[in-house]
């Protein structure tokens, strides 16, 4: 009886902090806050191994941030104000059913490195995932600030809007198809209609300077009319330089494609 009451002692710490989330946010600030002091860290004297430092803090930080994602169902729509300060942004999809987590490794100079954590409701329970380790070589990820959703018969279809930055006036921002089918992520649906096929992403590349005066951050050249269900690009001219002309993509129910 003594053990078992032990036990119990032992896991009831446990057990109540996995139900604070509060506490979990803190610890989720500490670990953002590690990536940050890594990256700000002056090693003049070359001894403390600062980018394998900064390497395991971004690996902390992951590991924590799925691990709560995926076991606390409330997670999903918690605001995490506090870690949002820390530089984390979190997108929500309208249902309340899909969020993207994105942030800056801190690992890059000009080009950007970003990493992001995909949570999702699966039936009744969450569900979260990285696609880092899925990604090409060359494909330095995206920051994922907007989710556009919408319908397709029974099916929703969250288009997850980032922006990939490579050096100070190289960046690139699409849309991306995400759904949730059988209590799994595919980050790899096919709705958007275009020219070579049906694709998961419809992007462009860009001259940031060419719209560096706008006031938003991030630049936001992409739009969706969720009333009209029409996406609108920009046209981009070779030099890279972003016009005022759009390219429009209507959903007829089953794709998007373009509208002439």
């Amino acid at each position: 009886m003594k053990l078992l009451l032990l036990a119990v002692l032992l896991l009831l710490p446990t057990c109540l902090y996995s139900q604070d989330l509060p506490a979990i946010e803190r610890e989720l600030v500490r670990e953002a806050r590690r990536i940050s002091y890594w990256a700000e860290y002056d090693d003049s004297t070359g001894t403390a191994h600062v980018e394998d430092s900064l390497a395991r803090a971004n690996s902390r930080f992951m590991r924590r941030l799925l691990h709560y994602t995926a076991t606390e169902p409330a997670s999903l729509t918690y605001a995490f104000a506090a870690l949002r300060r820390e530089h984390i942004t979190i997108t929500t999809s309208a249902d309340g059913r899909f969020r993207i987590y994105s942030w800056d490794s801190q690992e890059g100079g000009t080009m950007r490195f970003f990493n992001n954590v995909f949570q999702f409701r699966a039936g009744a329970k969450v569900a979260a995932r990285s696609l880092t380790g899925t990604r090409p070589d060359n494909d330095a990820g995206k920051l994922y600030f907007d989710i556009f959703q919408v319908q397709k018969g029974s099916q929703t279809y969250y288009l997850a809007y980032g922006q990939g930055i490579y050096s100070s006036h190289d960046s690139y921002q699409h849309v991306k198809a995400f759904a949730v089918e059988g209590g799994q992520l595919n980050p790899e649906a096919k709705l958007i209609q275009t020219g070579s096929g049906l694709r998961n992403t419809l992007g462009f590349a860009f001259d940031f300077f060419s719209v560096v005066d706008r006031p938003e951050r991030p630049v936001r050249l992409i739009t969706y009319d969720p009333k009209a269900q029409v996406l609108a690009i920009p046209v981009v001219w070779a030099d890279g330089k972003v016009t005022d002309k759009r390219i429009r993509y209507g959903f007829n129910g089953a794709v998007f494609a373009k509208v002439k």
